[in-house]
């Protein structure tokens, strides 16, 4: 299991690196190619974190991932994980200095499911409201989910707003539970 602390302290002394070297957005967008790369593979992932193999071995592998190969300040940083057997988080750290990144720039990204394809317009209605209530500039991605029957769920990091009928005839099934589970209580 990734220790979130080890995580943010990477990814947080990489973006210190990033900005006093005018190089975030650069970083961001190599680092992000990398952990693509990393997560599309369950047997590369078990690779970087297998503190037998030699760390040169580990470095060669991701300099090829990449045509033009990889920025120097950041196969340095990538040469630290591994020098320090955090391998497997790689990925992760990549992660969290993209949020990071997000949040310098002030943005978020959000997760919106719908039960039916969204409009044009239902969208930019759903942006313009998250943006006004958040103060942030919103990155949507959006899928379809037919399971919820219709609404839509909005999902903003570890928060959900869920105006689904899904999640209305759940709550209404919980309430007549509740209310069932009262009166025969009382008797």
């Amino acid at each position: 299991m990734l220790s979130g602390t080890v995580i943010n302290r990477y990814a947080r002394g990489l973006l210190a690196y990033a900005q006093a070297h005018d190089v975030v957005d650069a970083l961001d967008a190599e680092f992000a190619d990398i952990a693509k790369a990393i997560e599309a593979s369950g047997e590369f992932q078990n690779f970087l974190a297998n503190p037998v193999l030699p760390q040169e071995m580990k470095l060669s592998i991701i300099n090829k991932l990449l045509p033009a190969g990889v920025r120097k300040d950041l196969s340095n940083f990538i040469a630290l994980l591994l020098e320090r057997g955090r391998g497997g988080y790689i990925a992760a750290v990549a992660e969290r200095f993209h949020e990071l990144v997000d949040d310098l720039h002030g943005r978020i990204a959000v997760e919106i499911e719908s039960a039916q394809p969204l409009t044009q317009a239902q969208t930019e209605n759903i942006v313009a409201e998250l943006k006004r209530a958040i103060g942030k500039e919103i990155q949507p991605n959006i899928r379809q989910n037919p399971q919820l029957i219709a609404g839509y769920r909005v999902k903003l990091g570890n928060r959900v707003l869920d105006a689904t009928t899904q999640s209305a005839l759940r709550q209404f099934r919980d309430s007549l539970l509740t209310r069932s589970v009262r009166k025969e209580g009382t008797r």
